[in-house]
């Protein structure tokens, strides 16, 4: 009896291991099925197993950069020829140190932030085609040569590899699908967009004018720089900054990096010279150290109101004019 039983489960063990495998004990093969239908319609083509399973979503693959902030600062772009009746000098990669000032001495400090929009006239020397500003600082940041900040707290360091992979964006389209002749028979396919930097068209700083009573002058200290990304954010394009550098970092690459000078051809400059020290690009406040730490076009006098914020970052500007007038006596 006990032999019996153990017959009948191995049987039952059996057939339920068959039909896992495709099919019961009775049931013809697929192929026996096909041959003896009698049917003269001819038999699907067997598909791609790989076509059919269901698309993986598309992954930014980041290789390793990196950190190179040890490394010696290289020119981003060596002139050909150079007048020998120039100032060369000013080719050399030296970087103009400020003169030592004392935290005694500032008797006044007010940070304002402003944004360079590089498609304004008076800033087309930053997208000079030779050696593009915009070029330089996302190469300082995407290659590791410089630290790089997430916010302007400068408080938490964050890697090229983060930054590339925090301005791409998965791309999702529909393509015909592989093998076949259908135009109509597309599969969504997603790849990886990154982002260049021939598509920045804004910066935005950070500056503290100070009054250093000791040589006794009113003098803006640029502290930081970050480029700005546009970015389309549930339909709306939103100013987004991925991260920010010191520009005392930034100095040794822009002193060895020429600008062109549309004022003087004999006049050479780099671009420390024309950042830090001429200051020649325009300009306009958008935000202002207050206690509220808010940008102006995020206030709710000015949220809705373009106009309203251009006054409200002029009348900041006379301000700060105001107060270095009065400084002095005539």
């Amino acid at each position: 009896m006990k032999r019996i039983l153990i017959t009948l489960a191995f049987v039952a063990t059996a057939g339920l291991q068959a039909q896992d495998w495709g099919g019961g004990w009775g049931d013809p093969a697929p192929s026996d099925k096909k041959k003896g239908s009698g049917s003269s319609e001819p038999a699907p083509a067997t598909s791609d197993p790989a076509a059919d399973a269901p698309k993986k979503e598309a992954e930014i693959v980041i290789p390793t950069i990196g950190t190179h902030y040890d490394d010696p600062a290289v020119p981003h772009y060596e002139p050909e020829y150079v007048n020998q009746d120039t100032n060369i000098r000013n080719l050399q990669g030296i970087v103009m140190q400020r003169p030592y000032l004392r935290n005694a001495d500032v008797k006044f400090r007010k940070r304002v932030w402003r944004v360079i929009d590089l498609r304004q006239k008076m800033n087309r020397s930053w997208t000079w085609p030779k050696n593009p500003i915009s070029q330089v600082f996302w190469e300082l940041g995407t290659k590791g040569l410089v630290r790089a900040y997430a916010t302007d707290s400068f408080n938490r360091v964050i890697t090229p590899e983060d930054i590339i992979r925090s301005t791409a964006e998965i791309i999702t389209t529909s393509k015909q699908r592989p093998g076949s002749d259908d135009p109509t028979d597309l599969v969504d396919t997603s790849f990886p967009e990154y982002f260049s930097w021939d598509l920045i068209q804004k910066f935005e700083i950070m500056e503290d004018w100070v009054f250093d009573y000791k040589h006794g002058e009113f003098k803006p200290i640029i502290i930081g720089i970050a480029p700005i990304q546009p970015k389309n954010i549930m339909g709306q394009t939103y100013d987004v900054k991925p991260f920010w550098l010191k520009m005392d970092d930034c100095r040794p690459t822009l002193a060895k990096s020429e600008v062109f000078n549309r004022y003087n051809d004999a006049m050479r400059l780099n671009w420390d010279q024309h950042i830090n020290h001429h200051r020649l690009f325009d300009s306009y406040i958008v935000k202002t150290s207050e206690w509220d730490d808010r940008y102006i076009n995020q206030k709710a006098e000015f949220k809705q109101d373009g106009l309203a914020s251009l006054l409200r970052a002029e009348e900041i500007k006379n301000d700060l004019f105001i107060f270095e007038h009065d400084l002095w006596e005539y």
